[in-house]
C-alpha cells in the first residue's frame, strides 16, 4: 500500500501495468477478510463512501489517502537494500535552468501541525488575513487557507487545505471566515476539534464544527488575539 503522493501514484501506476493488476487509489480504509480485499473510497467530496472488492488473484495495489491511517510499527523483518545501477539511456538533451524560486515558510508544517488556524474569503483581504497569521504565531500553530484565498494571492498555495490542496488532521482546527464548501471540508473534516467563526449561522462549516461562534471575524479574532497577548 502506498501513501498518496505524486511519486507514489506514479509507482503504483507503473507497477499496475508491469504485473497486470488493477490499482485503487484514495483509500480511506482497507478490509481484508480471508482472501477477499475490500477498499473504501470517498467520492463526491467525501459525501459518499464506495466499497470496492478486488477480483482475481493478488497481489492487490492500494494507494491510501493521507491521514486516513494511523502510523503503527510493523511486525515484519528488516528490509534488504539492493543497489541497482541505472542503465545508460543516452543523452536526452541539455537542460538549461533559467531561474530558481524557493518559497519561504515559517512555523510548523501544515501537514504535521497539531493546531491549524485557517482563514477563508470572509477575512476580506490580504491585510485582513494577517490576524489569522498573528493568532497562529501566538498559538505556535500552522496557517491554513481555502482555495479562494490562495487564488486571490493573499497567501501561497502551499498552505491551501482541501480537495485540491492538503489533507490535514490536527488536534485543533480553527476555521475563520470559512463558509465550509465541500471542497474544503474534505481536507479537514477529520480534525480532532473543529472551531468555526462565521457571521452566517447557516454556513455549512457549522455542520461539522464542535464549537461554533456566530459573529464577525473582524470583531471576534482581534478579541481572541488580545486574550492571547494577555495570557
Amino acid at each position: 500500500m502506498f501513501g498518496l503522493t505524486q511519486t507514489d501514484r506514479d509507482v503504483a501506476g507503473r507497477l499496475s501495468a508491469r504485473i497486470g493488476r488493477p490499482v485503487l487509489s484514495n483509500a480511506v480504509d482497507v478490509i481484508v477478510e480471508g482472501t477477499t480485499t475490500k477498499v473504501l473510497n470517498e467520492i463526491f467530496g467525501g459525501a459518499t463512501v464506495v466499497e470496492t472488492v478486488f477480483s482475481g488473484p493478488g497481489p492487490n495495489i492500494v494507494v491510501a489517502r493521507p491521514k486516513s491511517f494511523t502510523a503503527e510499527p510493523g511486525s515484519g523483518g528488516s528490509a534488504t537494500v539492493v543497489a541497482v545501477s541505472p542503465p545508460d539511456t543516452g543523452h536526452s538533451g541539455a537542460a538549461v535552468v533559467d531561474s530558481r524560486h524557493e518559497e519561504e515558510s515559517s512555523g510548523p508544517k501544515l501537514s504535521e501541525a497539531d493546531v491549524i488556524v485557517a482563514g477563508g474569503r470572509g477575512m476580506g483581504s490580504a491585510e485582513g488575513f494577517h490576524v489569522v497569521e498573528e493568532i497562529a504565531l501566538r498559538l505556535g500553530a500552522a496557517v491554513g487557507a481555502t482555495r479562494a484565498v490562495v487564488d486571490a494571492g493573499w497567501v501561497p498555495y502551499s498552505v491551501q487545505v482541501g480537495q485540491t490542496g492538503k489533507t490535514v488532521k490536527p488536534n485543533v482546527y480553527l476555521a475563520c471566515g470559512i463558509s465550509g464548501a465541500m471542497q474544503h471540508l474534505v481536507g479537514m473534516k477529520d480534525s480532532g476539534l473543529i472551531i468555526a467563526v462565521n457571521k452566517d449561522e447557516e454556513a455549512p462549516i457549522f455542520g461539522i464544527a464542535d464549537l461554533g461562534i456566530v459573529g464577525d471575524v473582524h470583531k471576534v479574532l482581534p478579541k481572541l488575539l488580545e486574550a492571547l497577548a494577555n495570557r
